[in-house]
């Protein structure tokens, strides 16, 4: 294939990604619970110039900490209108990765047309594919990183290690992620080691730059966290029942769905043949960004969703091996002519398996954005409630009710600098089950709640037992109801 027709395929891939997560996106004007913190931090940006590091309605008040690059890049946007930079520029730096992708897959295969391949993979990987509304950071993370790993990979040209050295600061200055990336580059150190692999002097040498950069920089940020937290902060303080619900619902066949049969089929065949036949270095690295990821999932370092995506890109990069043996197998058989309908054959196998799947589940996260009745409760609060008032509320609830109502929660999913987050989540948990008044009452007492948010979305109880009129005054009625709590112990 010509260089010119796999860049205008590539052109292809790339827009056909780029503009089905957009228009699926663009079907509604709200984005998931979670992105309404991001929506703070880049409306903040606009309004002052920086981020909203001391938050007032957070827990009440508290700091945040976090680096701000993503946040200042959608800002910057925001010419286009702040909802809809925050819905675009995401899906642009996610759709990017196909470009990534096909860049690694042709430096391990020499194969304009495996590589063309491993990109459409990429762009409709089911579990990617579905963070269309999340205004997320890892789609500045996902890219940086796997352009970092492929500039590392040419790291012998002096082009390439600048730009490596641009990509792994960028990385640094976006998320804490960028331990993802050491992680896996020592690792790979590790395994040039063990099968006795030449380790280049400049490899070595950026990889221990790295590793120092990237701790450095983070103690700097979390400084503090450390101080509060200890070692607590390496799961980000995050409460025992969540951490352990991280892997709760794992199952094999829903994880293969958001996967794709494809790319797990062709990457585990790569890992077998790159440990135990052939040995490259290029491929080598790729698996050991992916072992240590799967490590760090284990461990509970990685939030599931998060190590999935990582996970399913390395096992993409890795099926670019595969596909690359077995089109060259079959193309020294005496029907050469079957390669490229093999070829033809894993793509429509993809698109069965991955490709209308990733639709499906990018169609039904648009139920999974706060509905009109939630909005309507929204601005109740912001009309009818003091500007003082407390509001408690689901732990995923909380960045929506500080975005919307502009009202002061108990909690939400940022436990850095809660000193108290274990116990606050077991209250929280519990106000929404208890049947007993006087004990519910001395835990919203103790947060200072004025009010109770139910919406019953995202618990299993239908109703709350103790809302008698002694106590709780039903303020809001509709499918959302909302309690004003007056009395206290």
């Amino acid at each position: 294939m010509k260089k010119f027709t796999a860049v205008l395929l590539l052109l292809i891939i790339f827009f056909l990604t780029f503009f089905s997560r957009t228009i699926i996106s663009l079907q509604t004007d709200e984005f998931s619970y979670e992105a309404y913190f991001a929506l703070r931090q880049i409306e903040n940006i606009n309004q002052e110039g920086f981020p909203l590091f001391d938050d007032p309605l957070s827990y009440g008040g508290r700091t945040h900490l976090f680096p701000p690059l993503f946040y200042y890049l959608v800002a910057f946007f925001s010419f286009l209108g702040t909802g809809l930079a925050a819905k675009i520029i995401p899906n642009l730096l996610s759709s990017l990765v196909v470009v990534a992708v096909y860049l690694i897959s042709y430096h391990i295969t020499k194969l304009r047309s495996v590589s063309l391949i491993s990109s459409f993979f990429s762009g409709f990987i089911p579990i990617f594919f579905v963070t269309i509304n999340d205004l997320s950071v890892y789609s500045l993370v996902v890219l940086v990183m796997l352009f970092a790993l492929y500039f590392i990979m040419r790291i012998e040209e002096n082009l390439y290690l600048k730009l490596s050295l641009l990509f792994i600061v960028i990385l640094v200055f976006s998320h804490a992620s960028a331990f993802l990336l050491i992680a896996g580059l020592l690792l790979f150190l590790l395994l040039l080691r063990v099968e006795s692999l030449e380790v280049g002097k400049k490899e070595t040498e950026l990889i221990l730059f790295t590793s120092f950069l990237v701790l450095w920089f983070n103690f700097i940020i979390y400084k503090k966290a450390f101080l509060i937290h200890g070692p607590l902060v390496i799961w980000r303080n995050i409460p025992l029942q969540i951490l352990t619900n991280y892997f709760f619902d794992l199952n094999i066949i829903q994880s293969i769905y958001y996967v794709g049969i494809v790319p797990i089929v062709f990457g585990i065949y790569a890992i077998y043949h790159v440990l135990f036949i052939t040995k490259r270095r290029s491929v080598f690295m790729v698996l050991s960004m992916f072992l240590s990821i799967l490590l760090l999932l284990w461990l509970k370092l990685v939030e599931f969703k998060i190590g999935l995506i990582f996970l399913s890109l390395m096992l993409v990069l890795l099926s670019s091996h595969s596909i690359k043996l077995l089109y060259s197998y079959f193309r020294k058989t005496k029907a050469p002519h079957s390669a490229k309908w093999f070829l033809v054959g894993v793509c429509l196998v993809f698109v069965l398996t991955a490709v209308i799947p990733s639709f499906n589940l990018a169609l039904s996260s648009l139920k999974a954005v706060p509905s009109d009745s939630e909005l309507k409760a929204m601005e109740w609060l912001k009309d009818n409630t003091g500007t003082n008032d407390v509001v408690l509320a689901r732990l995923e609830e909380g960045y929506m009710i500080n975005y919307f109502a502009n009202r002061k929660t108990v909690i939400d999913q940022d436990f850095l600098l809660v000193e108290d987050s274990q116990q606050r989540y077991e209250d929280v948990q519990s106000v929404f089950s208890l049947r007993l008044k006087t004990e519910a009452v001395r835990r919203l007492n103790k947060y200072g709640v004025d009010y109770l948010y139910f919406s019953g979305k995202f618990g299993t109880e239908e109703k709350i037992y103790y809302t008698d009129p002694d106590c709780f005054d039903l303020a809001f009625n509709e499918s959302i109801k909302i309690y004003r709590v007056h009395c206290s112990i």
